[in-house]
């Protein structure tokens, strides 16, 4: 009885010994493998991290590990480590168990795009309408910001059906919050050389301190309506052709009767 005791405690601290070698081989097994060569640090998944995971997401979670490899067998960008300076860069692919970790696998993370800025400000009770006019139909392009306009729409004649052109004011009065306008492109001036030749002669931008002499092109204009008269506008513009008023400090407009075209047929 004793015998066997002796001969299982035997059998038992010889399968200690086993598993304790089995760990301090796959300990040094690395080492062993860069035995004689020069060793690099590499960085290997310990499971698969989703493509925009965050460099400090990996290593809170502790989602790779160090592994001893060989340096010529190390590709260019592996990395080593995860620092802090690569916190705020993100995974732009998903990675799998075992795989490797390189520079070129994370890039800078987008900053939110900020909303755009509001160009006016819509009174609480209205709407704004935007209308697309070129410059005649603005007053010669000299509508701006804040003025009164009277809005007013013209239906051009129809041969086929024998109606005459018609013009009625749209909306009495409305208040301009912006006019969309961009700079008109300067075309070159052509010479020709003496030899008959034609050339550009270099473009001459307008000076920064004469912008009010710049030519601009206004091709847009936002008014504040009421519903009613947001359906009106809309109408209107959709209908014919719109030409804006500019109404003068003491002007007064009411909606009048449509005018027909003088001599037009009845």
């Amino acid at each position: 009885m004793r015998r066997r005791i002796v001969m299982l405690g035997f059998a038992a601290m010889l399968a200690l010994l086993s598993a304790v070698a089995v760990v301090a081989y796959a300990r040094t097994a690395d080492r062993r493998a860069v035995e004689g060569k020069k060793g690099t640090w590499v960085l290997l998944a310990t499971a698969t991290i989703p493509s925009g995971t965050t460099a400090a997401q990996i290593r809170s979670k502790r989602l790779v590990r160090q592994v001893l490899m060989p340096a010529e067998t190390v590709p260019s960008g592996a990395l080593t480590k995860l620092d802090s300076a690569m916190d705020g860069k993100k995974l732009n692919a998903e990675l799998l168990p075992d795989q490797m970790l390189l520079s070129r696998q994370f890039e800078a993370a987008s900053r939110p795009t900020a909303s755009p800025t509001p160009t006016f400000k819509v009174p609480a009770d209205m709407l704004a309408v935007s209308v697309e006019l070129s410059i005649a139909p603005q007053v010669a392009g000299n509508i701006k910001r804040g003025d009164k306009v009277t809005v007013f729409v013209t239906v051009p004649r129809t041969e086929t059906a024998n109606n005459p052109q018609k013009t009625w004011v749209v909306l009495p009065r409305a208040s301009v919050i912006s006019v969309g306008e961009s700079a008109l492109p300067t075309q070159a001036p052509i010479v020709v050389s003496p030899s008959g030749a034609a050339a550009l002669m270099p473009t001459v931008m307008p000076s920064p301190t004469n912008t009010s002499e710049e030519k601009l092109d206004r091709y847009v204009v936002t008014l504040a309506v009421t519903p009613g008269q947001a359906e009106e506008l809309i109408n209107g513009y959709n209908r014919g052709n719109l030409h804006l008023g500019l109404q003068g400090a003491g002007a007064t407009v009411t909606a009048a009767p449509t005018v027909v075209e003088s001599g037009a047929a009845g």
